[in-house]
């Protein structure tokens, strides 16, 4: 199981030849696999959720994902905020480097945006479900998920789950990379929202 561990704690990920269960395509099982990646972050779980929708701001922090644009242009996405039941397009640079052209496109449906009540605060859960192939031949979906911890920190766990017979493919030439860069996000977006929330104290 190839992994990428941040020594300093601020961000780990791995692939799970045990494919984690999503909302929509539950547990899948044959040549299915999961890369997962978590991380702790310094401010509040609203905080890390509001970066993740904001699309327009990904080009100032994230170099995995420099680019989202919308197909279906309507007032719904003319604000680049993402929203349950929106379609929209990552533009996603495999090597991490954040280039403003010759990126892969991958289209993407946000299907969930659920809130949990805990008693050290709200957890977010928010679900987007690939549809960029024929779901017989590769079915994706990616799952965020922002817990708020009891000393005011938050912890976001990400993961997707490939499925498929394209599955093996996917994992046979970029399942390392992928775990390489959903590091990369989770680092860029901990330095990103931790960076605001400072700010915003000063």
């Amino acid at each position: 199981m190839p992994s990428n561990q941040d020594e300093a704690g601020g961000a780990r990920a791995s692939l799970l030849d045990a494919p984690l269960e999503t909302p929509h395509w539950g547990r899948q099982r044959g040549s299915a696999f999961t890369v997962h990646a978590v991380a702790k972050i310094h401010t509040a779980p609203a905080v890390v959720l509001e970066a993740l929708l904001e699309t327009f701001n990904y080009q100032s922090w994230n170099r995995f994902v420099p680019l989202v644009t919308f197909p279906n242009a309507s007032t719904s996405s003319s604000d680049g905020r993402l929203r349950k039941g929106l379609l929209f397009v990552e533009h996603v640079d495999m090597y991490g480097n954040g280039r403003p052209s010759g990126l892969v496109k991958m289209k993407l449906l946000m299907t969930t945006l659920e809130e949990t009540e805990h008693d050290s605060g709200r957890s977010y859960m928010v679900v987007w479900l690939g549809k960029g192939y024929p779901d017989w031949a590769l079915r994706s979906e990616r799952v965020h998920v922002i817990s708020p911890n009891a000393n005011g920190t938050s912890t976001y766990d990400v993961w997707e789950t490939f499925s498929g017979p394209l599955a093996l493919l996917v994992k046979l030439f970029v399942g390392k990379t992928l775990v390489r860069r959903f590091k990369q996000w989770n680092k860029e977006l901990k330095t990103y929202v931790e960076g605001r929330a400072h700010a915003a104290i000063i």
